[in-house]
């Protein structure tokens, strides 16, 4: 296995993993009814992320998707959303939270852990439900970036989709919540598409939904406690219920320039939302705070 092999905690071609990584939803973790109305709040902000005029400008990713959605979900969803994960985990035996080690898929539906590429922690909270109400959320955004219908897009579906023409389907009910703390990172690496057992729908889009955060950090500071805890080696991050300070999404046009990144800073209730083909990124590492985060894809049907 080496760095250029895709990564991903997308699910693999088998429908579930090793049992004792996941859990189901239960009665003790179901959401109110009402929870996550399709009404997004108001104030609402996105964009288009613009890789050639961006700061620091990748025009190798110029034709490449990523865009924000700032404020889509609030900060009481956020924190019933961390709620219900961890529900999910507890049983009558167990009433405190458990948030499993983070692996990475290796080929052939096995995962493995590999911590010196990916070091977090992970709760797999399969939940339909949930995530329909995320995507009824979502959905208007994604319409208005013209991703809910891909027509001949061969740069999101790679070269086999190239005349074809896929609908979106749904958001993947496989909801992965993620915990960084103590220094907490994913290096680089490429997410890979997810095609469902029966091979009827295919993940072409990442969404990233940030559970917490304050969105752009002082980078000063940041540049300055990152070498700090490249020094340390042991103890990075003891203020885990700080401030947050990294753990940014950063897009990078190659692994040799890792001083090149287009960082997207974690923000309570936005989204990102970016295509699986071609477009490298890792997470930061955190080095004060812990960072929440939500993963899933969309995915989509060929016409």
């Amino acid at each position: 296995m080496t760095w250029q092999d895709r990564r991903s905690d997308s699910p693999s071609q088998q429908p579930y993993p090793n049992p004792q990584h996941l859990r189901f939803a239960t009665m003790s973790s179901q959401a109110n009814p009402n929870f996550l109305p399709p009404q997004a709040p108001a104030g609402v902000k996105y964009h288009r992320i613009d890789f050639a005029t961006s700061d620091p400008p990748l025009p190798e990713f110029k034709d490449q998707f990523a865009a924000v959605i700032d404020d889509v979900f609030t900060q009481e969803e956020c924190n019933e959303l961390i709620r219900l994960a961890e529900a999910s985990t507890l049983t009558p035996q167990s009433t405190t939270p458990v948030w499993e080690r983070a692996m990475i898929n290796i080929g052939n539906g096995k995962q493995a852990l590999a911590t010196d590429t990916r070091n977090c922690g992970r709760i797999i909270y399969d939940a339909p439900e949930l995530a329909e109400k995320i995507l009824n959320r979502l959905m208007p955004f994604f319409q208005e970036f013209q991703i809910n219908r891909l027509e001949n897009r061969p740069l999101v579906t790679g070269l086999t989709g190239r005349n074809k023409t896929f609908e979106l389907t749904r958001l993947n009910e496989r909801l992965r919540f993620l915990k960084y703390e103590g220094g907490e990172y994913f290096r680089s690496h490429w997410d890979a598409f997810y095609t469902t057992p029966d091979r009827k729908e295919t993940s072409y889009y990442t969404v990233h939904l940030y559970l917490n955060g304050d969105g752009q950090q002082d980078f000063q500071e940041l540049m300055r406690e990152q070498a700090r805890m490249e020094k340390c080696k042991g103890n990075v991050n003891l203020d885990v219920g700080g401030k947050l300070l990294g753990g940014a999404t950063s897009f990078l046009p190659r692994f040799e320039e890792q001083e090149r990144q287009l960082r997207v800073f974690p923000k309570t209730g936005s989204v990102l939302v970016f295509q699986q083909n071609n477009l490298l990124h890792s997470g930061d590492s955190v080095v004060r705070g812990t960072k929440y985060t939500m993963r899933t894809d969309i995915m989509y049907q060929q016409l």
